[in-house]
């Protein structure tokens, strides 16, 4: 009955570095597809970004934009869920915000403090990207013609998909309806693959090792600069396999390199927060416990959650420098703002925090 489950699940095995059944296939895929889709069917001055490749990921996106963004947020609200998919929508746009920022090498004004540190980014890799289509509509390379020149230092730049063959499958199948039905945007899709420039590598998370897959990926740099992606996962895996997975990657690619990571706050793992001076406890939002208390009953229980200063001593543990650590809350004021949909304090749900760091 609910209109969409948005989890991500991985496992690490204990003693290995590799990372198991992320997402449970394609489940959540299709649910954070789902929310770029109904973000994309606000008029363009009232949303965050446009994707306009998510209507083919999941179905029922032709319901969804015959609802239209505002009766699908009143759905939402009218369950408890209010302020949800924006959240969704406030991280899915920091992404993209991080990637065009860093991939482009103009750091002076990165929110680590103006630090120029990487003007020569060579790879994006997403993990655990199942639905996500930034390789495509993300604007990562100066040259959009067709014809790839070998010599331009531009075209050495890649994005690397990684994930299970399951779901790679079904995005590939996803893609290629895109090429042959959509003739507006199919030619950016099969461009980008066609030239390479955007690609997949599946991953059998329980019994492959992921450092021995990247480093044997042709395209992939070993000890090149690389923009990293971890979205929505560490809230579900123990701290330690995060741990493994974190210094797995720190091995294979350059210092300086960008880590951008998701991690939920502490704090959401208890109803009430401790006394405050009068005396009453900060309680929890309905919403945070809602989305925390399904995914415990859909069988991907929330077991793993920082404070900020653990987060940061955590990745400092991994080789890692934090240069920012947000929230939804603090883009609301922005992101939100800006094309008039601010949030009221009882939709903020600043559970999950949004990091930039760089390995050391």
């Amino acid at each position: 009955q609910r209109l969409y489950h948005e989890t991500a699940k991985c496992h690490f095995s204990k003693n290995t570095t590799t990372m198991g059944n992320v997402m449970n296939k394609d489940g959540t895929a299709q649910g954070v597809a789902k929310v770029r889709h109904w973000e994309s069917c606000f008029p363009p001055t009232q949303r965050l970004y446009h994707d306009p490749y998510a209507y083919a990921m999941f179905p029922g996106s032709t319901i969804q934009q015959w609802m239209g963004p505002t009766f699908v947020d009143r759905c939402y609200r009218w369950i408890g869920l209010g302020g949800f998919s924006e959240m969704i929508s406030v991280r899915t746009r920091w992404l993209d915000d991080q990637i065009l920022n860093y991939v482009a090498g103009d750091n002076s004004n990165d929110e680590g403090g103006g630090e120029n540190m990487n003007k020569s980014m060579r790879q994006l890799v997403i993990l655990g990207a199942g639905y996500d289509t930034r390789g495509f509509r993300l604007d990562l390379w100066k040259d959009e013609s067709n014809k790839v020149d070998d010599d331009d230092e531009d075209d050495e730049f890649i994005v690397l998909e990684v994930d299970q063959p399951e779901v790679q499958e079904k995005k590939l199948s996803n893609l290629q309806w895109i090429i042959k039905k959509d003739a507006k945007h199919g030619p950016t899709i099969s461009h980008r693959m066609d030239s390479k420039r955007v690609q997949f590598l599946p991953v059998n998370f329980n019994t492959d090792d992921l450092e021995q897959k990247l480093a044997s990926q042709m395209g992939f740099i070993t000890g090149g600069s690389s923009v990293i992606t971890m979205e929505g996962v560490t809230q579900y895996i123990p701290k330690e396999n995060s741990a493994d997975t974190l210094k797995t990657l720190k091995r294979i690619i350059a210092p300086g390199s960008i880590l951008l990571i998701t991690y939920v706050d502490k704090k959401c793992f208890a109803d009430k927060g401790p006394p405050r001076d009068d005396g009453e406890s900060l309680i929890l939002p309905k919403a945070i416990r809602m989305v925390r208390d399904m995914a415990g009953r859909g069988g991907e229980p929330w077991i793993s959650g920082w404070t900020v200063l653990e987060f940061e001593e955590f990745l400092k543990d991994c080789g890692y420098q934090v240069l920012s650590d947000a929230t939804q809350e603090d883009y609301n004021e922005t992101y939100l703002k800006d094309v008039g949909r601010q949030l009221g304090e009882e939709d903020l749900l600043s559970m999950e925090r949004f990091v930039v760091a760089k390995a050391l």
